[in-house]
């Protein structure tokens, strides 16, 4: 008897199923598909610069916004376009275009605390903009930089992976005011040795010796086959990459004891054999902001972190201080003027709680890693 109603209820069931299918297959085919066009809008003009109370050169990017189905994040550059540097005194400097979009003082000015600094731009069709003066306010010192470890792993297509990190934390000077701006820029730079000699091209059935140009080897005729021979230094041999940070730290979040800021985390490091091959070396920055660049990180740090969130409400239209003249083009970006206090932190090879094995490159790493290059930073020893 129970399988009786079992088999009813389960034939009953199916009915409506099918019913339901049917249904749906019938008001899917009477939809009309419509097709509308989404009115193209004009690239911005996006411009990027500050100046400091450290010295120059002092640098201006401008380029033109992408759209949001664009496949890169590659802005056009604007070039050829003509950009002054004003202060408060009357002065005036021109800046340089060094590439394509990337404008530079050449060191006629340098920012001072209390003086306000603003620019002025002519593209090379006409259009004239302008920044809001921005002035250089004093900041504290970065008293340090600790770091902490943790084991961590993560999700992936493959199952779980190792994901360690170390976690960057600062304590710093908050200084004598008591509506101090603060922002902290963390920047993170390791090495990475590769063998560009060593690189094999298979053809034919068979691998042969295809040095890279930059390793300073060729293969040389010799008897038995070829000999790789070495006959200039290696250009590409050792390659210093930057990490950057993702999201701007700000002040208004920090506590504040006795002028002082404690354990603010600035940044993480990632580990693993890459960014350990030797050390990985941090710096933070401790710049002054005034209200209104303030303003604006404030705006871009809660788009970034509410980009991933379906629920993050309007962070608000981030326009910046750079204002149209003669034009109704619209522009975003920001000129802003800061003091800024700097310190390092070395993390050794060491360091990390286990052993950590050096990846075997066999080509120029620059081409494997963005924000690379061939030339040692200065700090680096």
């Amino acid at each position: 008897m129970k399988r009786s109603l079992a088999s009813t209820v389960r034939q009953q069931f199916i009915k409506l199923k099918v019913k339901w299918v049917i249904t749906f297959i019938s008001l899917s085919a009477c939809v009309d598909k419509i097709n509308f066009n989404i009115p193209l809008t004009e690239p911005l003009l996006v411009v990027e610069g500050t100046i400091s109370d450290n010295p120059g050169p002092y640098t201006v990017r401008l380029s033109k916004s992408i759209s949001l189905d664009a496949d890169s994040a590659f802005r056009d550059p604007i070039e050829k376009a003509i950009i002054k540097l004003y202060d408060d005194g009357g002065n005036q400097e021109e800046f340089t275009e060094m590439s394509p979009g990337i404008y530079q003082t050449g060191g006629a000015i340098q920012g001072k605390i209390g003086h306000g600094y603003y620019i002025h731009i002519t593209t090379s069709n006409g259009e004239t903009y302008q920044s809001d003066p921005d002035t250089i306010n004093p900041v504290g010192a970065v008293q340090q930089i600790k770091y902490q470890f943790e084991a961590k792993t993560v999700t992936t297509n493959y199952g779980e992976a190792q994901a360690d990190v170390f976690h960057v934390f600062v304590d710093a000077d908050a200084g004598e005011g008591t509506n101090n701006y603060v922002r902290w820029r963390y920047t993170g730079t390791y090495k990475v040795e590769t063998h560009p000699e060593l690189h094999q091209t298979f053809a034919g059935g068979y691998w042969y010796q295809t040095p890279v140009p930059c390793s300073g080897y060729i293969v040389a005729p010799a008897l038995g086959g070829g000999k790789l021979t070495q006959v200039a230094p290696c250009a590409c041999c050792s390659c210093w990459i930057s990490q950057y940070e993702s999201v701007p730290t700000l002040s208004d979040e920090q506590f504040i004891v006795n002028h002082q800021f404690r354990n603010v985390k600035v940044g993480d490091v990632p580990v693993n054999s890459n960014t350990f091959t030797e050390k990985f070396i941090v710096e933070v920055e401790q710049m002054s902001l005034t209200e209104n660049s303030f303003t604006f990180f404030n705006l871009i740090r809660a788009q970034k972190e509410g980009a991933s969130s379906l629920f993050q409400p309007p962070s608000g239209k981030i326009i910046g201080n750079i204002k149209p003249i003669n034009s109704s083009s619209q522009v975003v970006g920001i000129f802003w003027a800061t003091s800024v206090k700097s310190k390092f932190l070395t993390i050794n090879r060491s360091d990390v709680p286990y052993p950590i094995t050096p990846p075997d490159f066999v080509r120029d790493a620059c081409t494997i890693f963005s924000n690379s290059s061939t030339i040692q930073p200065s700090f680096w020893q």
